[in-house]
């Protein structure tokens, strides 16, 4: 009675215990589901043809039918990709065909339509790397920018004090020539001055000639009238002497 019973409820244990399984094996990662879900897009109306993916679980049944009763076609690890054909929302399931082209049923909870963590993992690992590499080749292109900027920075100081030097030494020449102007200015009036002095001295060079040659002259005549007159002084004194001296042979 007891093997009949237990021959005759056979199926049904092992259907429960299959059901029981998925559920411990569900249970273990009902946080990652949740959060899959969360991150996953909010489901719409399933359509033939739909590409869907094995939730993150280790493995996933595949049957025959819609029912934990049915055999087992395979088992479907977790991150494997399948084709959606049809969909039983009041029985739970979902038909589904794999890249090789098997099909059978599965369980719709075990049905995501984006890649879970652990076939996305890798993906978002070589974007990552592709991040961390363009980051770096951005953070040494900022700094060459940055050294350039500084040597611009530097060829900039240089060129400002450069440009105040020639400043300094304009100002000093616009200087200088204004002092050369200036210089030139009191050279023509010395030299006008100097040629007036020079007529001037010339004029009183001649002048005195002049003078020179009319006081020689005067003196000449001086000299000549003194001459003269000592000439007549000569001639009539002894003149004079003689009439004195017959005058006083009368008496």
């Amino acid at each position: 009675m007891v093997e009949s019973t237990t021959a005759g409820s056979g199926p049904g244990l092992t259907g429960w215990l299959v059901v029981m399984a998925e559920h411990t094996l569900f249970a273990g990662f009902g946080r990652m589901l949740v959060l899959l879900l969360l991150l996953a897009p909010l489901p719409g109306v399933a359509q033939q043809g739909e590409a869907r993916w094995i939730t993150d679980r280790f493995e996933v049944t595949m049957r025959t039918g819609k029912s934990t009763k049915q055999s087992i076609v395979r088992m479907l690890p977790s991150g494997a990709r399948v084709e959606l054909l049809e969909t039983d929302e009041d029985a739970g399931y979902s038909l589904v065909r794999t890249p090789s082209g098997a099909e059978g049923w599965v369980l719709n909870r075990y049905l995501v339509t984006a890649p879970p963590a652990r076939v996305r993992l890798p993906e978002v690992e070589q974007r990552l790397a592709r991040s961390e590499a363009r980051r770096r080749e951005l953070e040494q292109q900022k700094q060459a920018l940055e050294q350039q900027l500084r040597e611009s920075q530097a060829r900039i100081s240089a060129l400002e004090r450069s440009e105040a030097k020639l400043q300094k030494e304009l100002d000093k020449i616009r200087q200088l020539s204004a002092n050369v102007i200036q210089i030139d200015e009191q050279n023509d009036l010395l030299r006008e001055r100097l040629g007036e002095t020079e007529r001037t001295l010339t004029d009183l060079q001649l002048e005195n000639q002049r003078l020179a040659s009319r006081s020689n002259r005067e003196w000449f005549i001086v000299g000549a009238g003194v001459l003269v007159f000592g000439m007549l002084l000569g001639l009539i004194l002894p003149r004079i002497r003689w009439r004195k001296k017959s005058s006083w042979s009368d008496f």
